[in-house]
């Protein structure tokens, strides 16, 4: 059974702060960081995640721009951590998306969820 609480606490804030969607969190662990000499091209990872080629660029490029994947020469992209803390925490965020998917998983969604509603109450409070 899936537990929040099971997740440390500067794990739940990287997810939170870091982590916009499951796809990315997808294209991170179970696609660049699995093979990371491996360089993969845009269709293979839209083909991989079953999404758009449109998605996968933008998936690639906020990994990129996160410090988390690098452009290669040929249009591919790899795994490539800006930085050994930053790798660190992916190495924990994947131990942790391995044993309790669903938590993971259901925070994600929480917080992209939270976030619409958000977004729809500020409308709401415009209207009045």
């Amino acid at each position: 059974m899936s537990n929040r609480q099971s997740i440390p606490d500067d794990l739940r804030r990287f997810v939170l702060t870091s982590v916009p969607s499951v796809p990315y969190l997808e294209a991170v662990l179970l696609l660049l960081r699995a093979e990371p000499g491996r360089e993969c091209s845009l269709s293979d990872v839209a083909r991989a995640l079953y999404v758009s080629e449109r998605i996968a660029g933008e998936l690639l490029q906020a990994l990129v721009e996160a410090g988390v994947a690098q452009a290669g020469g040929a249009g591919g992209y790899r795994y490539g951590p800006a930085d050994p803390a930053l790798a660190a925490m992916l190495e924990r965020l994947a131990q942790a998306y391995a044993q309790d998917l669903i938590a993971i998983t259901n925070l994600i969604h929480d917080r992209v969820q939270k976030n619409a509603q958000r977004f729809a109450d500020a409308f709401r409070l415009k209207e009045r």
